[in-house]
Order: structure tokens, then C-alpha cells, then sequence
């Protein structure tokens, strides 16, 4: 990451470096920013474990996601309806399993975090998710 980026210590000036980097001409600072401000979003989430904090961060790249491809900030309300409900791991991994996940895959890939997306959550956390499986089932 570049060395201007990594001194953002601040969300929304992420995203006013990033409208500044593309109206420059510099379209891998904008992705590299909105990398920042997901990072520093879930960083100031509370989390008890490293798993939590993967989970977190794929929830607020979902949401960068949705705002990338709608044009304007849009919060993923569903999916923190499923963290309040049943918690950040069950909420990765019902969501991994909706469709709308695939549908913003391409989103994530195009915005370089890829490796954010629920599915990348699962397959770095394949015990977590295979003991929730067998919980789910009985």
C-alpha cells in the first residue's frame, strides 16, 4: 500500500483521497484507499478474536462493495441485522451462502479485496465454519 494511503487514519478521508486519486488520474490509490477505510472501519469494530475480526472486515467490504456499485454510501442494514441477531460468524456465513454474495463478488474483485469477500472468510477459517455447519444441522 502506498505511503500517502497508509497515513489515512480516518474513514472518510479515505474515501475524499480516493475521489481525488481517480479525478487525478490515479485509479490504484482510489482502490487502495477504499482498502484503507474498510481496514480502519473494522479495526475500530470491537472484536474478541482474529476470526471475528475477518468476518467484520468482510461485512464492511460487503458495504463498500454495494456503495462502489450503486455510486453512493449504502450500509449493508440486512446483513448487521444478522450480526445483531445471531453474531458476526453466523452472519458470514448465512450471508456466504445468499445470492447477493455472488453478485457483489465481481464488485470485491474489482475493488481489489478479493480476499475480504465471505467465501475468502470461510475457506481461511474452514474449522469455525464446518463445526457451524454440523451446529446448524442438528
Amino acid at each position: 500500500m502506498h505511503e500517502l494511503v497508509m497515513r489515512i487514519s480516518d474513514p472518510e478521508l479515505c474515501y475524499v483521497f480516493a475521489r481525488n486519486a481517480r479525478r487525478n488520474g490515479h485509479p490504484e490509490l482510489a482502490l487502495q484507499a477504499y482498502r484503507r477505510a474498510v481496514d480502519l472501519r473494522a479495526e475500530a469494530y470491537p472484536t474478541t478474536c482474529e476470526i471475528e475480526r475477518a468476518a467484520v472486515r468482510a461485512v464492511f467490504a460487503y458495504e463498500e462493495a454495494l456503495s462502489f456499485a450503486k455510486g453512493k454510501r449504502t450500509r449493508a442494514t440486512g446483513t448487521w441485522q444478522m450480526v445483531n441477531r445471531f453474531g458476526v460468524i453466523a452472519a458470514v456465513e448465512r450471508r456466504a451462502h445468499s445470492r447477493g454474495a455472488e453478485d457483489i463478488g465481481a464488485t470485491l474483485q474489482e475493488l481489489g479485496m478479493e480476499d475480504y469477500s465471505f467465501d475468502a472468510v470461510r475457506a481461511a477459517y474452514p474449522d469455525v465454519f464446518d463445526s457451524s455447519d454440523s451446529q446448524a444441522a442438528a
